[in-house]
């Protein structure tokens, strides 16, 4: 899972407000996925922190489009509906970065921590919870905490969709409050 940050103006001022983008697939969004946007909640602030997703869909991997997934994220997890973004592209969110300036607004990717060493090189640093450089310079990487029994996507795909109407129901509640 691979999420973006806009952290804009900290690069300016001491007290300013970090503005969070939380961006997936999200096919579907789920207990876990909650579970990382409370950390980030806690982490940023309620008001700071936005979820971005893609109208993309497919039969197989991508069955939920822009609309279903925000149901689910405001209906299921009481998720404030002006926080969930419609973006093109969830691991390139341009249309979102292009709104801040590039001097003053940092970027910060967040990856479960198993994953804390995939971004690396000249571009991508560990974020030690300052932002010193503009997101067209240096990104940021933040290892968000492990879930307690971690789900994945395709797992729910496959649970919503195998076995008796009654698994189904089972399963849901693995997934879902």
């Amino acid at each position: 899972m691979i999420g973006f940050f806009i952290n804009n103006d900290s690069l300016t001022t001491e007290n300013s407000s970090p503005k969070a983008l939380f961006v997936g697939r999200w096919q579907p969004f789920h207990k876990g996925h909650f579970a990382t946007y409370q950390n980030l909640v806690k982490k940023f602030g309620a008001d700071s922190v936005y979820i971005g997703t893609s109208n993309v869909t497919d039969s197989k991997k991508s069955p939920f489009n822009f609309k279903e997934k925000k149901s689910i994220m405001t209906n299921m997890f009481g998720i404030p509906s002006n926080k969930i973004v419609n973006i093109r592209n969830p691991y390139a969110p341009e249309e979102i970065l292009n709104k801040y300036d590039e001097d003053t607004t940092g970027l910060i990717v967040v990856v479960g921590e198993k994953d804390e060493n995939r971004l690396s090189g000249k571009y991508f640093t560990p974020y030690k919870g300052k932002v010193e450089q503009g997101y067209l310079d240096k990104g940021y990487v933040y290892a968000s905490p492990a879930t307690a029994n971690p789900i994945s996507g395709t797992d729910v795909r496959y649970w919503l969709s195998a076995g008796s109407e009654e698994e189904r129901k089972k399963n849901f509640t693995k997934a879902y409050p």
